[in-house]
């Protein structure tokens, strides 16, 4: 029998995700995602535990990560000694196995629902198939897969379990448990197309699972108008957490670290450049036109402030936020956070006073820096890059080996293995003094020269297109939603 001809018309597909509407990289690249089919005419809908009433789609609270029960499940599963009472090992294993396939239920039987009632083809999933954030969630998509071969699966891992500093979190005493996410978490099946976004993701998978996985880097729409913020009343509501309480000026420099606080992102790195940057005051108040692209008088009064715009999944990461806190006012230095101010631009609304749309949070601030210790991709350098930011960054691996090439102008801090460790605030990495003092070298020449400032940034955001530009990247998630779906 031939093989049927591949589809070519707009297949009905469901983007699925454990958040739609947050601010972190991966719920950013659905929505870029989901603009672009959109704009081509693919009937999309959505899937997730916090889509808002006005928006179509499939509400499930069941598939948040961030729920109590979520919370509590995962404290079972891999801290018990924590959470469970001294009971026989066995029974709780046996419990837990009972728990994760009762809770599955009903997940799939919406989700079926939904895709009878919308003709859906394709459901491209992001990381509920790679992480195990929410094993039952993880649990109804593999076996919705099995049983309904003429679907087509994209299974999206912007993060795999076993890699990374977040690794150790997800291991479990329970061996059966164990055998149940190796199972069915990155599953290769033939009615599946598992996408990675990197080239070292791609050697993990098929070293791990023999799985030969598709590289398709994070996309971003170039083209996007810049978000209009009023940036004098951004920086008069943030919140200051650290340092001297007056609000923010137009004459203090704004360092971002636009990722969220997690401890891969070692924002500690950035507290360190900031503490530095501000030694550098006689060199920024002696700057002759300004400093920056708003080209900022620098004055005695002005100050340094490194601004944390996000707050998805601070409540995950609250140990680490506090023993960045506690650095921060070590350091001497003015942290300011805006994350409860901020959301989505899909969530924003034309005219709200009280929030303020992420990507728009770019313009207030002056100079980036992005020191991840380890990221899937880096969604914050892409977004840096598009808003005409220079770059400060650790060169952490994936950047190494895949974006370097692509990002001709940046700052570097050095690359992971030339970090150190504190002594205190539970080993938190440091930087290189040496590789420091070479940085904010540069970092004043850049901020100074303001022909060269808009070259560099200008150069980036047309060499980067090339690999990460949306019109592109879009085509190849079009392929792939066309050979993951079988006709009927």
């Amino acid at each position: 029998m031939p093989n049927p001809e591949p589809f070519t018309a707009p297949l009905a597909t469901l983007q699925v995700h454990f958040d739609l509407f947050a601010t972190d990289g991966v719920s950013l690249q659905a929505q870029e995602l989901t603009s672009a089919l959109t704009r081509l005419g693919w009937p999309i809908y959505l899937c997730a535990s916090d889509l808002p009433p006005e928006t179509a789609g499939l509400v499930l609270p069941e598939l948040s990560y961030r729920s109590a029960e979520a919370l509590a499940l995962r404290r079972r599963i891999f801290a018990p000694a924590s959470y469970e009472p001294a009971r026989d090992r066995h029974s709780v294993e046996s419990d837990l196995l009972e728990d994760i396939a009762a809770r599955a239920v009903p997940i799939r039987r919406r989700v079926e629902q939904h895709i009878r009632e919308h003709d859906i083809r394709v459901l491209h999933i992001r990381n509920l198939m790679s992480l195990p954030y929410n094993l039952p969630a993880t649990l109804a998509f593999y076996e919705l897969a099995l049983a309904r071969p003429e679907l087509g699966f994209v299974l999206q891992h912007h993060d795999l379990y076993w890699e990374g500093p977040n690794a150790r979190n997800f291991q479990t005493p329970y061996r059966r448990v164990a055998e149940l996410m190796s199972r069915i978490m990155c599953p290769d099946l033939p009615n599946a197309r598992n996408v990675v976004i990197n080239p070292i993701a791609a050697e993990d998978l098929r070293a791990r699972t023999g799985i030969e996985g598709v590289v398709v880097p994070d996309g971003f729409d170039f083209e996007r108008e810049r978000s209009s913020i009023d940036e004098h009343r951004f920086r008069n509501d943030l919140e200051i957490l650290v340092g001297d309480g007056t609000s923010v000026s137009a004459e203090d420099i704004v360092v971002a670290m636009p990722a969220r606080v997690a401890i891969n992102k070692a924002i500690e790195l950035a507290i360190q450049f900031v503490g530095a940057l501000e030694k550098k005051r006689a060199s920024l108040e002696s700057a002759p036109d300004g400093v920056g692209s708003r080209r900022r008088r620098f004055s005695k009064e002005s100050r340094v402030v490194l601004l944390l715009p996000q707050g998805a999944g601070l409540d995950e990461n609250v140990d680490y936020f506090a023993r960045l806190l506690a650095y921060a006012r070590q350091s001497g230095i003015t942290l300011a956070y805006a994350g409860n101010a901020v959301v989505a631009d899909r969530q924003y609304v034309p005219g709200d006073t009280e929030h303020y749309p992420f990507y728009g949070t770019y313009q207030a601030a002056d100079i980036v820096c992005y020191p991840p210790e380890h990221e899937g991709f880096g969604n914050q350098l892409i977004e840096s890059v598009w808003a005409r930011r220079p770059l400060v960054l650790l060169e952490y691996p994936v950047f190494k080996r895949y974006l370097r090439d692509h990002v001709p102008h940046y700052i570097s801090l050095g690359d992971v293995d030339q970090l150190g460790q504190l002594p205190d605030f539970g080993g938190l990495h440091l930087l290189d003094e040496k590789i420091l003092d070479a940085a904010l070298d540069r970092t004043l020449t850049v901020l100074e020269d303001h022909g060269l400032e808009a070259r560099w940034t200008e150069e980036n955001a047309k060499v980067l297109r090339e690999l990460c530009g949306m019109d592109a990247v879009v085509d190849r998630y079009i392929d792939l939603y066309q050979s993951a779906a079988r006709p009927r």
